[in-house]
């Protein structure tokens, strides 16, 4: 069996702590515990002591780098609510970060559909300095902060869902060969402490139910150290959003880093725009992970509803005419001001940066017809951090 490797990183913040207590009492935690610990913990949790967006913070989102990705997503899904025509929706957002991106479709929608503009707005939100945040810059808007999907209003929903899914807790498990004539197995795999350091560990192998949730069993024959991902939360978050569409009607646009399978290590960690090791520092450091697709779309069509997509964030701007806006607002800038808006551009379009490693899919209700700019194919994965670079 593979020995485990214990982070290498310094120990001894408050968050490390309550977690190396938690273990020594209760034995190794869950991958999705120990995230779910480092990333919300009321006290010491990353998301509940800082503002972790811009150049100040430890990644940069797309509607933090230019108002044209807000623009475009907001024209997309107006054009959605005009081809639905369904009365007064409501507009929905989750993991709003600083309200940027809401803020950028609102202005787009103030201009060609009031209706939209005049909408509530639901914003699935748990951080108080984000929602702060957010209700600063989008006064004087009606809304309405959730810390969940379970009491959306009895209406059509047009929603967006930018970056959220990679930040829910997601488990790991881990396939070791069989040794002296036994099976291999898929083993869950936990965190620990080793050497006084928290680290992987092996625990108990999956049971028939959890193969089936996971989907493993129809996956190629694993190697020893393969590592398989679930996330229960984004499985939850998709039902409830599918079966509010199917039932009152209405669309989101998700849009995330991410693939179609659950096999491969994809949690990373980055604090100050740099990658750091997993343990690093609990609560100073984002993780994230790659989404997984396919587990969307098999939820969403489960409840009654369908994810079409998912084509890359790329080729989905460049459809809906980014390069198009980007010139006509271009016509009356400065040099400087052009510049720095195609370079923006590009960093959101080019396949070298977030173009390709971002995904966007949408969730509708059931039916056939494909909405425009989805239809396009998916280029080959590739393994990028959550800047989009490649690091292939």
């Amino acid at each position: 069996m593979n020995e485990p490797h214990p982070s290498q990183t310094a120990k001894g913040s408050p968050l490390f702590e309550a977690i190396a207590s938690q273990i020594e009492q209760d034995g190794p935690i869950s991958v999705a515990k120990y995230i779910g610990l480092a990333l919300g913990d009321a006290d010491h949790g990353y998301y509940h002591k800082q503002d972790p967006f811009g150049a100040d913070g430890d990644f940069t989102t797309a509607p933090e780098i230019s108002g044209l990705f807000g623009e475009m997503c907001g024209l997309y899904l107006a054009h959605m609510a005009d081809l639905c025509a369904l009365g007064q929706p409501a507009i929905l957002e989750l993991g709003p970060g600083r309200g940027s991106l809401m803020a950028d479709m609102r202005h787009v929608w103030s201009q060609i559909m009031p209706q939209l503009a005049k909408g509530p707005v639901h914003l699935v939100e748990t951080s108080p300095t984000l929602r702060q945040r957010q209700k600063d810059r989008l006064a004087p808007a009606d809304l309405y902060w959730h810390k969940d999907l379970d009491d959306l209003p009895a209406t059509p929903i047009f929603g967006i869902a930018n970056e959220f899914f990679d930040a829910l807790p997601i488990d790991q498990a881990i396939w070791r060969d069989g040794q002296n004539g036994t099976a291999g197995s898929w083993r869950h795999r936990l965190v620990g402490l080793i050497d006084g350091r928290l680290g992987f560990v092996d625990g108990a192998p999956l049971s028939k139910a959890e193969i089936d949730i996971w989907h493993l069993a129809s996956q190629p024959t694993p190697a020893d150290g393969n590592i398989a991902e679930y996330c229960a939360m984004a499985d939850a978050y998709v039902a409830k959003l599918a079966t509010h569409i199917a039932s009152y009607g209405g669309a989101c646009l998700v849009i995330d880093y991410g693939r179609d399978g659950s096999i491969g290590d994809s949690l990373q960690a980055v604090a100050n725009h740099q990658p750091v090791d997993v343990f690093h520092q609990p609560g100073d450091a984002d993780l994230s992970h790659w989404v997984d697709f396919s587990a969307l779309r098999r939820t969403a069509t489960n409840c009654g509803a369908r994810l079409v997509g998912p084509v890359t964030q790329g080729d989905f701007l460049q459809a809906i005419g980014i390069a198009q806006r980007t010139e006509a607002v271009t016509k009356l800038a400065d040099a400087e001001t052009r510049r720095g808006l195609y370079a923006a551009v590009d960093r959101l379009v080019s396949s070298q940066q977030m173009g390709s490693a971002f995904k966007v899919a949408m969730i509708l209700p059931s039916g056939t017809g494909l909405p425009p700019a989805l239809q396009l194919p998916m280029i080959k994965d590739q393994q990028h951090d959550r800047h989009g670079a490649s690091q292939s």
